[in-house]
């Protein structure tokens, strides 16, 4: 792995930040943008990764290996890294920056970076391809397997230059969603904003048709509704640490879709906050439906955050 930009050192395998995966296109562009915001808001340096995909060629008697970039892919890739450079530097001249340049693809490349990282932000559509391609190829592997949260930005997002001062968590009693709220809170007191709790629910729906006219009138909306208000303002006093421990914090209840829920929120949010459980497999790598639709349909930038190791196995929450 070789390291280009007018910075001249990639920053440390100790160290923490922000690191930012740029291809050249707008979308990245966005993304750029996003992440050196927040790596101001959290007072770190912001490593800006690009990396080359360089195809492996197969030995004889040996392991594949990569070809080496010839001195135009390498300068095309230097001068990539040395634009985006320049490019934050002139929004924020006093932010360290450090470039990296990979030779591997994007995916790996990022998650390698996000073993020593803070953050990892990458735009929801790059060159090749749809976007839904894109996603699937490169966002929804990081979002299912960083060690680090992932915020992927899409390229119309209009919040970075227009802050609206709140940001939407999704919250379902489970440990992913309590990694989660605690991630939204300190993302709401790092931007000064309000923090919404939505809980969405859906009563369950009887095999039998014939019972869902009774359904209707057994099941009791408002005390239920009442218990979830109260259990989510309990949850959410006991996420809070002393650095966000003032961040206004909303509690909706909505009966809804989750997914759709939290879209329609994020109408008037900077950003969406969304737990994966990231248990790795095939779970891991479908990530979850209602992250995978917010990811896929969000106008605003999301986070997706990860349960912690201890908690990989927890039950699965109640229903309601």
């Amino acid at each position: 792995m070789s390291v280009a930009g007018n910075e001249s050192h990639a920053q440390p395998a100790e160290s923490h930040g922000v690191v930012v995966g740029v291809d050249g296109s707008e979308p990245s562009r966005a993304a750029l943008d996003w992440a050196a915001q927040a790596a101001v808001h959290r007072g770190v340096g912001l490593t800006v990764l690009y990396a080359m995909s360089m195809p492996l060629i197969a030995t004889p008697f040996g392991h594949p290996t990569r070809v080496t970039p010839t001195p135009e892919v390498a300068d095309r890739a230097s001068t990539l890294l040395n634009s985006a450079v320049e490019h934050v530097k002139t929004a924020h001249p006093h932010l360290s920056v450090h470039t990296q340049l990979s030779e591997i693809e994007p995916a790996p490349a990022m998650l390698a970076a996000a073993k020593h990282a803070d953050l990892v932000v990458v735009g929801s559509r790059g060159h090749g391809g749809a976007a839904s391609l894109f996603l699937g190829s490169v966002s929804v592997r990081l979002a299912s397997h960083a060690a680090c949260p992932v915020v992927v930005v899409p390229p119309d997002s209009t919040t970075l230059h227009q802050p609206r001062g709140r940001v939407v968590v999704g919250v379902d009693g489970s440990a992913a969603s309590a990694t989660a709220l605690r991630f939204a809170l300190e993302e709401a007191a790092l931007r000064d904003a309000d923090l919404t709790a939505l809980r969405a629910w859906q009563p369950a729906v009887p095999f039998d048709p014939m019972e869902l006219a009774a359904v209707e009138y057994t099941v009791d909306r408002e005390s239920l509704v009442a218990r979830a208000t109260k259990y989510v303002h309990t949850i959410v006093e006991e996420a809070r640490s002393e650095a966000t421990r003032s961040v206004p914090v909303h509690v909706v209840m909505v009966e809804e879709h989750p997914a759709q829920a939290l879209l329609t929120e994020s109408h008037t949010a900077d950003l969406i906050v969304v737990g994966s459980r990231g248990r790795g497999g095939f779970r891991g790598l479908l990530l979850g439906s209602v992250s995978q639709a917010v990811l896929h349909h969000a106008a605003v930038p999301v986070m997706v955050t990860r349960a912690d190791v201890e908690s990989a196995h927890e039950a699965e929450p109640p229903s309601e």
